[in-house]
């Protein structure tokens, strides 16, 4: 029994440890800047940016839903985008009550710019890693963006909750 505990705790501190690590990592990369695209990438208006490329003249209680945003929180952001001149807005003619909303041409720019960014940024991270490490991060990514695999509470995590 107390070979069990010792194992156990032993493989508790590994992980405490292995978490901290992690967690200074993160903080390290944050620091240097290097998570700041990324951070972007997640953020409400990006996100109707890059919808907006693939579904142009949507509406934005669809829009919603399928980004899985508040309607508040969407009409917040596509006015923040329209000041910024990366959305129109466009009423139907034959429904006035109808809004639809096209990327412009600026925020076409924007969303390649940033994929552009993107790419350099992980053609260094490959160069610097290496074949088969790229191969085992793409396996952890994988299993990571996978509900299959995932517990009932991890599917629903949410900060602040735990």
């Amino acid at each position: 029994m107390a070979d069990n505990d010792n194992k156990m705790n032993m493989q508790s501190k590994e992980m405490t440890d292995s978490i901290n690590k992690l967690m200074d990592y993160v903080v390290k990369i944050r620091s240097n800047g290097e998570l700041d695209l990324f951070t972007q990438l997640f953020q409400t208006d990006f996100r109707i940016l890059t919808y907006l490329v693939t579904h142009p003249g949507a509406h934005p209680s669809i829009m919603a839903d399928d980004l899985k945003v508040t309607r508040p929180n969407i009409a917040a952001n596509l006015r923040l985008l329209e000041s910024r001149k990366m959305v129109d807005r466009v009423v139907d003619p034959n429904n006035k009550r109808q809004v639809y909303v096209d990327i412009t041409e600026v925020g076409t720019k924007y969303v390649q710019q940033c994929e552009n960014q993107l790419s350099y940024l992980f053609t260094g991270w490959f160069n610097i890693l290496g074949e088969e490490e790229v191969k085992h991060l793409f396996k952890i990514l994988e299993l990571s963006s996978n509900p299959a695999v995932m517990t009932d509470d991890l599917k629903s995590f949410k900060f602040g909750q735990h």
